[in-house]
């Protein structure tokens, strides 16, 4: 089996039309090639993130229309998949990626088929900086930082760990990570006294991101998940 993760970038579609349209045709043609383990997550929470929490939102968050993710067989039948997310997407680019998905902290929530996963999902992606190796970036991120945010974020849920093996589509940019993290609640997510630990868990995170954060590129936000047998 193998993770797929499609960022859709624009789109002028209503939120609600473009889920509608994505849950109508993107779910039922990754199906049609043996998919599982489907889920949708759109940008529905940024209004309200802007008013109470703006600093949640990092980068080029707005150029996020939705993300659709699911494990295929074989990933030589994706065409049918990217056909459908192109199709219900209109003008929106795709960025196809291929990853490796590491479960970090296990989500605790199991959705009815269609249902939204309860809370925040904190999305980021993000790419290596230039001077740091890649041998440097994953032990950064994977072994220094990923145990240090048990410590950084002591209310989160779940925190999974996707890194990009290639890149699928031709427009999609460079990057090779992308994480989901979930938060109980607007309010935690956007509470600081909750969404983050005590000072010295921030400061030993903070000590640790050059090695693996490439903030000029990098994209933070928060979006609602669906989730798909």
């Amino acid at each position: 089996m193998e993770k797929l993760i499609y960022v859709l970038e624009g789109g002028s579609a209503p939120l609600e039309e473009r889920r509608a349209r994505l849950t109508e045709t993107a779910v039922p043609a990754a199906r049609g090639v043996g998919a599982s383990q489907l889920a949708l997550l759109v940008p529905d929470l940024t209004d309200e993130l802007l008013e109470r929490a703006p600093a949640r939102i990092q980068g080029a968050f707005e150029r996020v229309a939705a993300v659709f993710e699911c494990w295929l067989p074989n990933l030589d039948d994706r065409a049918a998949v990217e056909e459908a997310l192109r199709a219900a997407s209109g003008d929106a680019a795709l960025w196809g990626y291929l990853v490796t998905e590491s479960t970090v902290q296990a989500c605790p929530h199991s959705p009815a088929e269609g249902k939204r996963v309860p809370g925040v999902t904190q999305f980021a992606i993000n790419d290596k900086p230039a001077d740091v190796s890649l041998e440097e970036f994953y032990r950064a991120w994977q072994e220094a930082h990923s145990p240090r945010t048990f410590a950084l974020h002591p209310l989160r849920e779940s925190y999974i760990r996707n890194a990009v093996a290639r890149r699928l589509t031709a427009e999609a940019p460079q990057y090779l990570a992308i994480v989901y993290e979930r938060f109980p609640s607007m309010g935690v997510f956007t509470d600081d006294a909750r969404y983050a630990g005590e000072r010295a868990a921030i400061r030993e995170v903070f000590r640790n991101l050059p090695s693996f954060w490439e903030p000029s590129t990098a994209i933070v936000g928060a979006l609602s998940e669906y989730r798909f047998a």
